[in-house]
């Protein structure tokens, strides 16, 4: 794939996003591309798609961009329908416990959360992300009190 320069690579986001971003979180956001990451139109999307679920997530965090790419790893190793009961299942194989009044919150948009309902992946995306990015953040959260605590 062919890197792009930084200027494209804004322009591509904007776009993508839907709206102009600040120079400033520009300037943050751009330190996530490196040699392992680096700025080609797919990644740059890819980032902007992020950004558009989860508009207060930031990029910058390794773990968080991480996540999400299990979460696109777990939707392409499943068929493209999955039982409530069977997406359950499925967080818990992850270690991601999840309150009950959080997934009522989260499956608003599809009419409410039922076990015995058959879901499409693709209207399940944000919800699996929202998984992935919570437990991640509840993880944070108890190192950060932890380390807290301890001095």
């Amino acid at each position: 794939m062919r890197k792009i320069t930084l200027k494209e690579a804004r322009e591509i986001f904007e776009e993508e996003l839907g709206k102009r971003i600040s120079d400033a979180s520009w300037y943050r956001l751009k330190t996530v591309f490196g040699e392992d990451f680096p700025h080609t139109k797919q990644n740059v999307i890819w980032l902007a798609g992020i950004k558009k679920q989860l508009p207060k997530c930031d990029l910058r965090l390794v773990p968080i961009v991480n996540s999400v790419r299990e979460a696109n790893q777990l939707i392409a190793n499943q068929n493209s329908e999955i039982s409530g009961k069977e997406l359950l299942e499925l967080f818990e194989e992850h270690n991601i416990t999840i309150h009950p009044n959080t997934l009522t919150k989260w499956f608003k948009p599809l009419n409410g959360f039922r076990k015995t309902r058959v879901y499409e992946l693709k209207e399940l995306y944000p919800v699996i992300l929202a998984a992935h990015t919570y437990k991640l953040r509840r993880e944070i959260n108890t190192v950060t009190q932890s380390i807290v605590k301890a001095s």
